[in-house]
Formats: C-alpha cells, structure tokens, sequence
C-alpha cells in the first residue's frame, strides 16, 4: 500500500508530467554514468557515441518509425546509448509494456541486474518500480531478474528463442538484441520474427520495435533480412580534406580506383606503424583518424533504399566510426592482415569475425575458388604471339580455327586502362592463349601516393590524343601467322561495356564495316544462379543488335571447371575440351602476378537451404583490391566464341548447334 500511495502523489505533483522532450534530451539531462559501466564517467553526453542519437530518437511517440533494425559492428555503445537510456525514458515520459529480449537468457539477466538496475538508479527512477513481492505459488513480482513493474506498464526480459514467453503477451515497446544468436524459426512456432512481431498487433500504430545485432553467417542471419526491409541508412561524416560526405567502408572500388582503409607493409608483410589512415573515395586525398572525431560530430545518418512499409527504418553502422578509446583503425587492420596472411590461405574463422564485428555484415561461407598455380601448370612450349597450330595438331586438337579478343574497360574516362587478351580456340574446343596486355597506365591513387609515380593518362574520349581505342585498333588488326604457314587475325573482339557504356557504343559503332566488334555486357552478375538451370551463356540485348548480355555466373562455373582440367601429354587422345594452354612468359606477360594471379581474384559462394544443401551460387570478389581483369577478359573470350558460333550456325538454319557444327560448316564439311 506505500508504494501505491507514494506512486499517486508521485503522479499527482508538478514534478511528475510526461514530457515531449526527446529521448536524447532526456537522457544527457538525467542519466550520469559511473566508472563501473563506462570509461568517461558522469553526465551521459552523445558527444562519445553521436551515431546513437537519431537512433534513440526513434522511440520517440512523435516519430514516424515503428520498427528499426540496426546491424552494426561490435563495441559501438549500442547498448549504453539506445536499449539502456530508451528503458529509462519509456519509464519515466511514456509508459508502456517492454519486452526486452537478448539472443541468450543468461545475458537478459545479466543486463538487468547489472547496467539496467544502474541506469535505473542514476536516473533517480528506482521509486517509480514496484518493490519485490511474494505471491501465492512463490511467485515473485515487481522488482526480478525477469521483470519490473512500475506505473503505466512493465519491462520483461528474456530470450528471443523462447517462444514460450512470446504466447498470450502484448507489448508496445520491443528491444531485440544480439538478435543473430536467437533461432531462425522453430517446427512449433515458425518464424521467429513473425512470433515477435505478433505481439505488438494491439499497438501497430504506436509499436516500437527494435531489432538490433551484429551479423554472423548469411544463410541464417536473422539481422540482415529485417534491415533490408527498412531503408537502410548509412552514416555519412564530411571528409577533412575535400568536404564531401562519405560513409567509412573497409574498402570501396570507384571508377577503378580503392579507396577506404589505407596501410602500408613492410618486406615482411607486417604493418609499419603510423602508416595507417583513410583514402576518402570522393577527392581520393589521405587523412588519418585524429579528424574522426570532429567528422563523427558533423555525421549524418542518409537513407540508401525504399523501405518496405511506411516506419520502417533501418541503419548499419560499422567499427571503424567507433568512438575514441574504442579500437582504432590500426587494431583493425592487424585483425585484417592477422586473417589474410601474404603467401598462406586466408584464415576463414578469422575473416568470419572480422567481417562480422569489424564491418558489421553477414559473412558469406566461401566457395570455390579457382588456383592460379593449377592454371600454371598449363604452360606450353610456344612463345608469345606465336600460332602454335602444330602443337595443337599433336595434342590432338586439331587446327586453329579462330581468334577472339576479349576486352576490359577499368580506370577513368581520361585516366583510362583496356585490358584485353587474345585467344586462339581450336578444332575440339581447347584454347591457346596468344597476347594480353593493358594499354593506359592507370594504378590506384593510394599507390601513387607512396609511389610518386609520374606517367602519360590515356582516354577513353574517341579521337583525342592518347585515347586507347587508336592503339586497340592497332591490336586487333594485326595479323598473326600459324607455324604452318597460315595467315590469321582477330575474327571477333569483344568490348566490356557494363561500365563506361556510352564510350563503349561510340568505339564500336565506329566499327561497323571495318571490323566485327560487339558489346558486352554481364547479366545478372549480383545475383545467385539456381543450381541445375540449362541456360545459353548469352542472350542478344533488345535496345542494340551488336550488344549481348553475358551470362558471367555461369561462365564462370564452366571457367572454373576447365581450370581443372587435367591431360598427360603422353596419352594418345586429345585434350579435353576446354583446356587452356598458355604460351612460355616473356616481354613480361603471362607472369603469376600479371595474368594467372588474376584467376583466383574470385571465389564463388553457394546458397543453402536449411538443411544445409546448395541451391543457387554466385561469383564474387575475394576482396574489393583483387585484380580480376584478366579472369575477366576470358569470361569474355568463352562468350564471344559462343555468340560467334550461334551467328554462323543460325545462318545455316541450325536451331540446335554445338562448336563442332561452327568448325564443320567453316572447314566445309557441311
């Protein structure tokens, strides 16, 4: 009866009235932090953790948001800054139920009894909660481990994989947190996040429901589908240097150059101390991490997508904006090199973590990824720009019977680099590689920086000086002649035009009557590929006749497949079809570095079903620095033996047509 009475007049006076007062304001003018709980004790001040504040504000009932999903990096102040300070003012402004659920049961005690029971203290609301009480059947209420009652509503605590706690409970405010540990689903109640969401039905217009977790594995993170439905904002800081606002990313590819976290390592391969800092990905100028801070002051949180309902925000936020005396950059990037140490294969448990609490994304199981040193083993007696056709006829190949290019657009438009390789095919289907080579000198700014490296820049622009197409067109145009007396040039070049499309068009609609030069663009290359699907490796575009969408994910499976190829050249059959061969290094081509280490630039992931079996795959990067230019230029060459092949067999009126019906009708034997 005391503590009702004292709750009445608590209500009753002056100096109880529910404010509108935002919930940062309310916690930098209530809440003071002790040594126990915090490294910069007293007054709470979001000048330590600013990134929380917009965050917090969410649960504010004048808000428009009714769910937020935060998947972030580990050690940010998330718990401090949102969970912890929203209890304290729903508590104390806007009363309601809480349910507050963490990925273990254990950490939901912990947390309570601890920096919960704290926040409450500090913030003078200790009077507002309901003492202990035994009831009947030992039942404990008020004040637990569990629970806390006090006017107008109650918090309860728990474990997002206990369903049972979820039954027959209506609640208006919703903290899920370490949300990734909980389960995905269970037999008896289904999806985890429709049981949570369920219970805030009574309250859809005033719900707040917080999911908030670092990721783990991609396949069954429960993070990642929910921030993907909201509108998935991004911190934006201003770079010291240029101005621009830029998120923090690990590594981010613009135009051909890297930028993102910059280091240096000594011959060992170990960092040197004081090397580290950030190559912003606007004005691609170095700053170190003194100015995070005072960037972290002026940040703002942008969204990146449409969300999927009305209220439904989303935010990701990685280590690298964590607050002073938190880890810093050069932690993180030992944690890095510690996970891809030089000449060794990547440690994958390590990487997991990094990925997962550095960069605060779910991390994809790696796949299969092609050996440049298997690819190796395929280097033949011939040399560079040789024909070698009486190599092939003794390994069983047959004649040369056509020549592709494959090219790549990488750099900037007046900063350009073409990549390309030339590729002899044979009777049966194998391959003798003939040429490769990069016309500009495009490198990444951040070499250029330590390097100081001065050179000429070259350009995409048709018919200025230095444009790369007058010295492609020198390339492709030059004849080759067969160690059998043959003469023989490029039938079909390929040009990459998925990146700088316009350029593209212009260089091969100038082509037209001259030489036979299409476009190529990837289809589809961000998405998995069911597994199964018996699909053309290309399909012609609707808006050109000399463009075609390539199918790269699955030329890259067939790529792959032929990388392992093996044949003993002591047996009397051919080689298979598909094998590569590769011509002895010279001039500096086809060295490991230059071209085969281009070949394992990328691994392929595979997407589970919950049973654990694969469904679909994709293709990507090994990391966003991974030179794959070349991997791409084959890519390329496959395609463009294909389309040629479709041309010539449909204008002889064949529906179903293989590479032996191309070579057949071009040696007249059809």
């Amino acid at each position: 009866m005391e503590y009702e009475r004292h709750i009445t007049e608590l209500i009753e006076s002056t100096d109880y009235q529910l404010s509108t007062m935002l919930p940062s304001e309310w916690a930098e003018a209530n809440r003071f932090m002790s040594t126990e709980n915090s490294p910069k004790p007293g007054r709470f001040s979001f000048d330590h953790t600013p990134y929380t504040r917009e965050m917090l504000d969410c649960i504010s009932p004048n808000h428009p948001a009714r769910v937020i999903a935060i998947m972030k990096g580990a050690q940010l102040g998330m718990s401090t800054g949102i969970i912890e300070n929203a209890i304290g003012y729903i508590i104390s402004q806007n009363p309601g139920n809480i349910l507050f659920l963490t990925g273990h049961s254990d950490l939901a005690d912990e947390a309570m009894n601890g920096k919960i029971d704290q926040m409450i203290d500090s913030c003078g609301l200790r009077p507002m909660i309901r003492p202990n009480v035994l009831r009947k059947k030992n039942q404990r209420t008020g004040d637990t481990s569990k629970s806390k009652e006090f006017p107008g509503g109650s918090l309860v605590a728990g474990s997002a994989g206990n369903h049972k706690l979820l039954r027959q409970r209506s609640v208006r405010y919703g903290f899920i947190d370490d949300f990734d540990a909980a389960k995905k689903s269970t037999k008896e109640s289904g999806s985890t996040t429709e049981m949570i969401e369920q219970r805030f039905a009574s309250y859809a217009d005033k719900m707040k429901l917080f999911y908030i977790s670092t990721p783990e594995v991609k396949q069954t993170s429960n993070i990642e589908p929910v921030y993907e439905l909201g509108d998935q904002r991004k911190r934006f800081l201003p770079c010291p240097c240029c101005g621009d606002y830029i998120t923090l990313e690990w590594t981010i590819e613009v135009d051909g150059q890297v930028a993102g976290i910059t280091y240096e390592r000594d011959e060992k391969g170990e960092l040197i101390e004081g090397s580290v800092g950030y190559t912003c990905q606007s004005c691609f100028q170095f700053f170190t991490e003194r100015h995070k801070h005072e960037m972290n002051l002026l940040g703002e949180f942008r969204p990146t997508a449409k969300p999927s309902q009305p209220g439904y925000y989303s935010y990701h936020i990685n280590s690298l904006y964590a607050a002073a005396g938190m880890y810093d950059w050069e932690h993180y990037v030992r944690q890095y090199i510690k996970a891809n140490p030089i000449g060794e294969p990547q440690k994958v448990k390590e990487m997991q973590t990094f990925v997962n609490l550095v960069l605060g994304e779910t991390f994809e199981e790696m796949g299969e990824a092609p050996k440049a040193n298997t690819l190796q083993k395929n280097i033949r007696l011939y040399d560079v720009d040789e024909l070698p056709e009486k190599l092939s006829e003794k390994d069983g190949n047959g004649q040369i019977v056509l020549l592709t290019c494959g090219s790549d657009m990488n750099g900037k438009v007046d900063d350009a680099r073409l990549d390309y390789e030339i590729v002899a095919w044979t009777e049966n289907g194998s391959s003798y590689s003939i040429s490769h080579g990069s016309i500009g000198t495009f490198i990444p700014r951040e070499s250029q920086r330590k390097n100081k490296v001065d050179r000429v820049h070259w350009t995409y622009r048709e018919g200025q000086e230095n444009n790369v197409w007058d010295k492609f067109d020198e390339i492709i145009d030059r004849i080759y002649e067969t160690d059998t007396g043959r003469r023989m040039k490029v039938f079909l070049t390929g040009v990459d035009s998925g990146h700088y499309t316009n350029h593209a068009y212009t260089y091969i609609e100038k082509q037209k009557g001259r030489r036979f030069v299409v476009g190529l663009k990837g289809k589809d290359a961000d998405k998995y590929r069911r597994f199964g699907l018996d699909t053309p490796s290309f399909k012609p575009a609707k808006e050109r006749s000399d463009l075609y969408l390539v199918e790269v994910n699955q030329i890259k499976d067939d790529l792959s497949n032929n990388i392992k190829l093996r044949w003993d050249e002591k047996t009397e059959s051919g080689q298979p079809s598909g094998m590569m061969n590769f011509p002895i290094p010279s001039k500096g081509l086809y060295t490991f570095k230059d071209f085969f280490s281009h070949f394992e630039s990328e691994h392929r992931v595979i997407e589970k079903n919950k049973d654990g079996s694969g469904v679909s795959s994709r293709w990507i990067k090994r990391s966003t620095s991974a030179q794959n230019h070349l991997w791409d230029c084959r890519v390329y060459n496959i395609a463009l033996k294909d389309i040629i092949t479709s041309i010539v067999c449909r204008e002889y009126g064949l529906k179903r047509y293989s590479w032996k019906d191309y070579v057949d009708i071009l040696l007249g034997r059809k």
